[in-house]
């Protein structure tokens, strides 16, 4: 009889063409499959972007359904169901993918389930817009990931410094997993670069790239208004936006009363990213918040100058072309610094730089496998 292959159940929420689904997938796409398979549970029942490909590498979904509004409730319901499908399905390791500490009572779901190796893995850095009443409930849930959690992953130090309790981020017991990316499918390339202009219809056009989710959290409306005074700079300007969300019709409107409906292109979610990046000339992300954007480590290996609001974590930084920006300094300002600093840019292949930083999702798909195998062998020998 063959050696079945080690099956880790990822908890996520959605499984959208988004940040910690782009990692996730990633990590699954550059593992030995017949070392470690992924299994997915999914925290709505709907057909979603990553589905089939999760099909086709052998992974299995499952999906739990809540349809209540308040999320501590939800979550609570949520994680007795994971508590009865676990009790069933017997996983050894649970990654559970999380943008705050409330959804520490998957883990303990896991725990009492029996499951000996929980991982609780932060993705971001902050999320705006709680209430103090919200914020002690997180507070709560912070210290007991420590009591229910076995292990602690973050995509950086911010990360981990507003999930994981204080004595977690002082004893340095989490582990630092970089947001890895193909970093030879994002290198610069002057082929897409031309393919994706003519296409386009952007060939002598000064072009500025984002990716994002329609979300306040990425900013969507201040980085209309900064595009909006780079085309005063530069009439021939154009703005590509990758990705859909609940904001985009609020933001195409923004950009017809603006005038710029001929100058701002909505691309949707594609799968040609690496191409629409090697055509752009930079890269704009003035995000409320963030963990370590994979979105920013994609720019920043196709050699284009990219422009972060100074609510980023500065470990993304990684290249000489990295800026960092206060939002309080206003759109028309953003945009002359923006078109002053990469107007005249010459354009590298970063993509050796950005391996040597520790973000090839080969080798953060190894360490990752590598942790795995190693939690399960430890735990099967006490």
């Amino acid at each position: 009889m063959t050696n079945q292959p080690l099956r880790v159940l990822n908890v996520t929420t959605v499984l959208r063409a988004a940040g910690i689904e782009s990692f996730i997938m990633n990590m699954y796409r550059h593992m030995d499959r017949d070392q470690v398979q992924y299994d997915f549970m999914v925290m709505r029942n709907e057909k979603e972007y990553y589905d089939n490909e999760i099909c086709k590498l052998g992974g299995r979904k499952y999906t739990i359904s809540v349809p209540f509004n308040n999320t501590l409730i939800r979550i609570i319901i949520e994680s007795f169901m994971l508590y009865f499908f676990l009790r069933k399905n017997k996983y050894r390791i649970v990654h559970i993918h999380a943008t705050t500490s409330l959804r520490a009572f998957y883990l303990l779901a896991a725990k009492m389930a029996g499951v000996p190796v929980r991982i609780y893995h932060s993705h971001s850095a902050y999320v705006s817009g709680k209430s103090s009443v919200k914020l002690r409930i997180y507070q709560w849930c912070r210290s007991h990931i420590t009591r229910w959690a076995t292990d602690y992953f973050a995509c950086s130090t911010a990360a981990a410094e507003w999930v994981f309790d204080s004595h977690i981020i002082s004893q340095k017991k989490y582990e630092l997993m970089p947001n890895g990316i193909d970093v030879d499918k994002f290198r610069f390339n002057q082929l897409s670069r031309n393919e994706i202009r003519q296409e386009l219809n952007i060939n002598d056009d000064f072009v500025v790239a984002h990716t994002g989710r329609f979300l306040d959290q990425k900013n969507h409306s201040f980085l209309i208004d900064v595009f909006s005074e780079i085309h005063v700079q530069n009439p021939n300007s154009r703005l590509l936006l990758l990705g859909t969300g609940e904001l985009v019709k609020s933001i195409q409107q923004k950009v017809d009363r603006l005038g710029l409906s001929d100058r701002v292109i909505f691309l949707g979610v594609r799968s040609d990213v690496d191409k629409i990046l090697s055509s752009a000339d930079c890269y704009v992300m003035p995000s409320l918040y963030e963990g370590l954007p994979v979105a920013a480590v994609e720019a920043e290996c196709s050699g284009l100058p990219c422009f972060l609001s100074d609510n980023i974590t500065k470990e993304v930084a990684l290249t000489s072309k990295t800026y960092f920006l206060p939002l309080n300094l206003g759109a028309k300002q953003w945009a002359q610094y923006v078109y002053q600093h990469s107007s005249d840019s010459l354009r590298h292949d970063e993509s050796e730089v950005i391996a040597e930083h520790g973000y090839d999702v080969k080798e953060v798909a190894s360490k990752l496998q590598s942790f795995y195998q190693f939690s399960v062998s430890k735990n099967s020998r006490r």
